[in-house]
């Protein structure tokens, strides 16, 4: 409960502990695709990316009708994200802050157990830029929990007070986390090209029963772009998903395999994770 009256502080103290550095924008360039520049930090259009797809890659096509006025706020956001974490990078390079090789890798080794193909030498230039993610994420926490979280003193009546008096904010339907396979059904699809494409999504939904790699499977043959991040989805809340898929996640267990689900978008089957 500690954690929850501290997140309401981090935003205010922790910006007024670093110095104004200000905020540049740029156009990108195929050299550097570079976005934006604070102080001595670049953030490139990959960062961009990659952020986007955590913060909730399902509304990239799948989370319901994710129109281009929701995906201009996504990425947005992701891009706000980097801002914040670029003044944090800055903030621990000023104050020689420095992150443990250990903890790196501890990190790295997670991502890399649930995405095999990175260790491919194919995969090397995204590994890397992946990696550098990972380590300014890291040393964003450590100059925040330094220049924050060390210095507040917060007790467990505070902790309970804030909490009597916002708990209706901390009320949530249950939430999912899952990968999908997504076969792509266009509307003006005769039956015969329907049939077609069901038979493909049962093959691949055989495959993965059989034990085949699923992040590899939707990397190779999902056809939505969440197949850059082995299909994931992130996470949802119940309702959140088109109708179909919702009911068909609603009673999976962690490691169950369910589909083909016909949808309004195509055919697509699920792992569940949690």
């Amino acid at each position: 409960m500690r954690f929850l009256f501290r997140v309401v502080l981090v935003a205010v103290v922790l910006m007024l502990s670093l110095p104004p550095l200000g905020v540049v924008a740029e156009q990108n360039t195929p050299a550097t695709l570079r976005v934006a520049k604070i102080g001595n930090m670049s953030i490139s259009q990959f960062d961009v990316d990659y952020r986007v797809q955590s913060i909730m890659p399902m509304q990239l096509g799948f989370h319901g009708n994710a129109g281009a006025e929701k995906i201009a706020e996504i990425k947005q956001k992701a891009l706000d994200e980097l801002i914040d974490r670029a003044y944090k990078v800055q903030y621990a390079i000023d104050e020689e802050i420095s992150i443990e090789a250990s903890l790196f890798e501890t990190e790295w080794q997670k991502l890399l157990n649930n995405n095999k193909q990175l260790a491919d030498s194919a995969q090397a230039a995204i590994a890397d830029k992946i990696k550098a993610n990972i380590y300014l994420d890291l040393l964003a926490d450590k100059s925040e929990t330094i220049a924050v979280e060390e210095k507040i003193t917060v007790t467990d009546e505070n902790v309970a007070m804030y909490y009597e008096e916002n708990k209706e904010k901390y009320f949530r339907p249950k939430l999912y986390t899952a990968s999908h396979v997504f076969v792509k059904v266009d509307p003006a699809d005769n039956a015969e090209e329907k049939k077609v494409k069901l038979v493909r999504a049962e093959e691949l939904f055989k495959r993965a029963q059989a034990g085949e790699d699923f992040y590899n499977l939707a990397y190779y043959e999902s056809d939505d772009r969440s197949k850059y991040v082995g299909g994931s989805l992130g996470s949802f809340h119940a309702g959140q998903t088109v109708a179909e898929f919702d009911a068909a996640i609603q009673d999976m267990k962690p490691g169950e395999i369910v589909g083909p689900v016909r949808t309004l978008y195509g055919f697509m089957w699920s792992n569940s994770t949690a």
